[in-house]
């Protein structure tokens, strides 16, 4: 058996000699060949690494081929799915045509008149209450053999009582229902009266919804008249606002709101419907009589009441694009200056001055921005009430701001408060408030403050706080402050005092 020769005796010429190989691949020493073969090496790793990045590559781009097709195949099966539904639709709508026509010429060719239609209508009103008239008899049928199935203790026991009907034990009926059934279906009302009560009706459910008739008891028809009284004379002519919408807008602009007269009309159509429900003992009594409806002067606004205060006090504001210490601000300001919403949110930092040692919102138009107060005597001075102060107002001034309240932005048509309008009004929908309860209520109250005060504060200086036309034409009070001292609007100011109205104290954060 041969041996195998070790390394050093095997049949291999070394580097060193074979100096042809060398010279022809330009090295000069060994080293140079060591190096070139690791270069070598090292690059036969980089093409390795390189061709397992373009294999994971591949695969990467094969998966998300596959999953596009899935998803592209899935849209396709929805599209056909919805396709199919859509022919189902169209042969449905097809068939109901189709019936309502066939019953609209069996109707034609029954040829019934008005008097075979009344019949009709009587007979089938016959059977529903014979049939309800069974039902509640058997009802009752078996709850006198319950208790007759207990033992009676005395003889008054086993005497049968009389069952006596209140309107409790009735059935439940909506404010829609009673008026189709107790009003529209009765042929002695005349068609101008259907319709009049009908948009009474719709005009209550806008506002409150189609409660059943029990629940609408003295202080729903309140709210309810408070709503009315609220109502631009115009309601319903402008089609893009809501009923909320077009309530605040006839409070912050002041426009016509609908008449005592009408007011009292919608209120005499529900009180003629509950006559009717009283008489068959759905109802226990009429909320809607003996209201008084003043038609010689104007009825007030809405103010708002020390229970709807706690609450907004108590109700945290919703996540908005009005930020919680603006709408805070602003509210603040409203509560105790009686300022108009729109006054308020273009105050600017340049607006707030010192006259005579007290600090003061000066209101006045701004033509470079198209905005001015509502008449002539809006423009005035408000002292800022010590309440603000001590809250921090004078907080929101931003140095670079052109606005006290700079987070407000201008809608289309240049209203810097219709984004916070738009806002509180649903706030207030989400503390269940009334619809005639606006953020322009609080001049309101602020009005009604002053006047019931006990001080010794002139009327003539209330007018010119709150910007309205002075009741005494005078001299002194249809020139700009010329008449009225500083000092006294600050007593006006001042005397708005409220048991607790106060948000946190606001500071710059």
């Amino acid at each position: 058996m041969s041996r195998s020769k070790p390394p050093s005796e095997m049949n291999v010429t070394p580097v060193d000699d074979n100096a042809d190989f060398m010279t022809k691949h330009g090295f000069k020493t060994k080293d140079d060949v060591y190096r070139a073969l690791l270069k070598k090496y090292k690059d036969m790793l980089a093409t390795q690494e390189t061709i397992r990045k373009n294999d994971v590559s591949s695969a990467e781009m094969a998966g998300q081929i596959k999953y596009y097709k899935s998803v592209m195949q899935h849209a396709h099966d929805v599209r056909a799915l919805s396709a199919g539904i859509e022919k189902v639709i169209a042969v449905a709508l097809d068939s109901q045509n189709h019936m309502t026509a066939m019953t609209r010429k069996l109707i034609e060719a029954a040829n019934i008149n008005s008097a075979e239609k009344k019949v009709l209508e009587n007979e089938i009103k016959r059977l529903h209450d014979t049939l309800l008239s069974t039902f509640t008899k058997a009802l009752d049928s078996r709850s006198a053999a319950t208790e007759i199935s207990v033992p009676a203790t005395n003889e008054t026991e086993t005497k049968p009582k009389k069952d006596v009907a209140t309107p409790k034990t009735r059935p439940a009926i909506s404010l829609t229902e009673a008026l189709n059934r107790f009003l529209n279906s009765k042929p002695a009302k005349s068609l101008e009266t259907q319709r009049d009560t009908s948009r009474t009706v719709a005009l209550f459910i806008e506002a409150f919804g189609d409660k059943s008739i029990r629940e609408i008891d003295g202080k729903v028809a309140g709210d309810f008249r408070d709503v009315l009284f609220s109502l631009p004379a115009s309601h319903g002519k402008t089609k893009n606002l809501s009923f909320q919408e077009e309530i605040d807008r006839a409070a912050s602009q002041d426009v016509p709101t609908l008449s005592a007269k009408t007011v009292k009309n919608h209120f005499m159509r529900l009180s003629s419907l509950w006559n009717d429900l009283l008489r068959r003992d759905m109802v226990e009594k009429n909320p809607w009589g003996n209201w008084d409806f003043n038609l010689t002067k104007k009825n007030p606004r809405r103010a708002w009441t020390a229970e709807e205060i706690n609450k907004l006090l108590q109700t945290p504001w919703p996540l908005c694009n009005i930020p919680v210490d603006t709408f805070e601000g602003i509210t603040m300001v409203a509560a105790y200056s009686g300022m108009r919403l729109g006054e308020i949110c273009n105050l600017r930092n340049e607006d707030i001055e010192t006259i005579d040692g007290i600090q003061c919102f000066r209101v006045c138009a701004h033509p470079e921005d198209n905005w001015s107060p509502k008449t002539e005597a809006g423009e005035r001075l408000v002292p800022i009430h010590s309440a603000l102060l001590d809250w921090g107002i004078l907080n929101f001034q931003k140095t670079g701001e052109k606005y006290l309240f700079s987070d407000l932005k201008d809608s289309q048509d240049g209203n810097r408060g219709a984004d916070f309008s738009r806002a509180f009004s649903r706030y207030k929908m989400m503390m269940e408030l009334p619809p005639a309860v606006t953020f322009h209520g609080f001049r309101h109250t602020v009005s009604t403050l002053l006047r019931n005060q006990n001080s010794d504060i002139r009327e003539l200086w209330i007018d010119a706080l709150l910007g309205h036309e002075a009741s005494h034409k005078s001299q002194g009070a249809t020139t700009y402050l010329s008449g009225i001292e500083m000092q006294n609007l600050k007593r006006t100011v001042e005397a708005i005092q409220y048991p607790s109205f106060a948000f946190p104290k606001f500071s710059v954060s």
